[in-house]
């Protein structure tokens, strides 16, 4: 019973030199930590860099998903003089511009979720939701960009002649403060201010410096988003899996999954030969 032991192989040690050869008696296989610490009371967790970046990165992009939202409802609800115009002329436009302020709102509502609950699969979710607005972002600036460059002049005669209604015509003509596209005699609307001997010009000119300030303005922003969105993206991506300190799922490596069934070093008869041959039979 009061013979010595040698000391048991313990792979969860740093020191390898408690793999010697020496000999001690059985207390010294139970080890037992001076001052355990209270379950009852919980750490103070600090946040990582990573956290405090991400969600730097987050609203930002939930400040510029407001804005433009703030902008679309402003146009909708024509808040501005010139509403109207646009949303009769670039009615198709304006709704890409709405439903990407919704989509990237949407975005940064899950990752300020995923932030704050430490939740990798929701950052993940996060993650992919970036990509749709990254797409749309790009997709309002070309849509502005082509209309602006490609042939202006003939798409908005078109649209005047064969797509606009009498009353979409009506309300550009009272905005624009002009009678017919080229002249009255160019289906023009009738009203108090555009009859055949007014002094209006026609709405040609007006139409076409608006829309094309329009169309400008909003490619320019459009284009210039893409980097901070990039910003964005390239940041949930490299940040969202050290969101805390825990490494990957927190599961040890298999080397150090042990089988507890075979440890009996606190038996007078256990020793380091039956702990390498039964307790770590399931490492390999």
């Amino acid at each position: 019973m009061g013979e010595p032991l040698e000391r048991p192989v313990l792979p969860w040690l740093e020191s390898r030199t408690a793999r010697t050869t020496s000999f001690y008696d059985t207390s010294d296989l139970h080890l037992v930590k001076r001052n355990p610490p209270d379950p009852n009371i919980k750490r103070k967790q600090r946040w990582t860099k990573h956290k405090w970046w991400l969600l730097f990165s987050n609203t930002v992009l939930f400040c510029y998903g407001l804005g433009v939202l703030l902008l679309s409802c402003l146009t909708y609800f024509k808040f501005y003089r010139s509403a109207d115009v646009i949303i009769i002329g670039e009615n198709m436009l304006l709704n890409m511009v709405l439903a990407t302020s919704i989509i990237c709102l949407l975005s940064s509502f899950v990752g300020y979720v995923g932030i704050m609950l430490n939740n990798r699969p929701i950052l993940a979710v996060y993650n992919l939701l970036l990509w749709p607005c990254f797409g749309m972002i790009a997709a309002v600036g070309y849509t502005a960009y082509r209309k602006n460059k490609w042939n202006l002049e003939g798409k908005l005669s078109y649209q005047w002649h064969y797509q606009l209604d009498s009353d979409g015509r009506g309300t550009i003509q009272a905005n624009l403060h002009c009678c017919g596209y080229k002249s009255f005699t160019d289906y023009h609307e009738g009203s108090n201010k555009c009859f055949p001997r007014t002094l209006l010009p026609g709405c040609k000119f007006k139409y076409q410096n608006f829309t094309r300030e329009a169309l400008t303005m909003t490619y320019i922003v459009a284009f210039a988003m893409i980097p901070v969105h990039l910003f964005v993206l390239f940041s949930a991506l490299l940040c969202s899996n050290h969101i805390n300190r825990t490494f990957g799922k927190g599961l040890p490596p298999k080397i150090y999954r042990l089988d507890y069934q075979g440890i009996v070093s606190g038996t007078p008869t256990g020793s380091s030969v039956i702990i390498h041959s039964e307790g770590l039979q399931q490492r390999h």
